[in-house]
């Protein structure tokens, strides 16, 4: 006679008792687009981030516009400073509208970046970054400006807003729990 219990004997293990010793089936592989519809969720800090830069799209807007009502006034005033030298000089509204298309484009990259893509983030970064330097360079002429009247003290008060914005929206897109988000999208 057989005993069912002896670790010695080989065969099938006793009926009504489990199998030792035994592991669990691997698990199916997975595919990559499964991977990517596991929804990462978005934090605080990137929709902070995205409505920061929704903010200084919005003020590098109005500004534009101001600087195209105000563009005589600032040539005249800086001619008055300058000399003669650009008298016979009109204004150049070639900045105001390359800035126009690269709001337009902005806010392409915006979007991108609230979805997770991490390559609008660092695209973003160095457009803000360019942005701070012009910004910074702006406030050499923040007396012209202000001597223009009314709208080139808002215009030169938007800069300033705009510089702070810019910013923060870089400073949360960087924060941990954003990073982790971007590293996980």
């Amino acid at each position: 006679m057989t005993n069912p219990y002896d670790p010695n004997q080989q065969g099938q293990p006793p009926q009504d008792q489990p199998q030792q010793g035994g592991y669990l089936p691997p698990a199916p592989p997975v595919s990559d687009s499964e991977m990517r519809s596991v929804a990462v969720a978005k934090p605080k800090a990137v929709d902070t981030a995205f409505q920061l830069w929704i903010a200084s799209v919005i003020v590098g807007l109005v500004a534009n516009l101001i600087s195209f009502a105000t563009a005589q006034d600032v040539l005249n005033k800086t001619n008055e400073k300058l000399g003669t030298a650009l008298q016979q000089s009109s204004p150049s509204y070639g900045s105001a509208i390359f800035s126009l298309v690269i709001l337009a484009l902005w806010v392409v990259l915006i979007f991108q970046m609230r979805g997770g893509a991490n390559w609008a983030r660092i695209v973003l970064t160095v457009l803000g970054g360019l942005s701070i330097l012009a910004q910074l360079l702006g406030l050499l002429a923040i007396g012209i400006l202000f001597s223009v009247g009314a709208l080139g003290a808002i215009q030169a008060l938007l800069g300033i807003v705009e510089l702070i914005v810019v910013i923060g929206a870089i400073v949360f897109m960087f924060k941990g729990e954003s990073s982790r988000y971007f590293k996980a999208s």
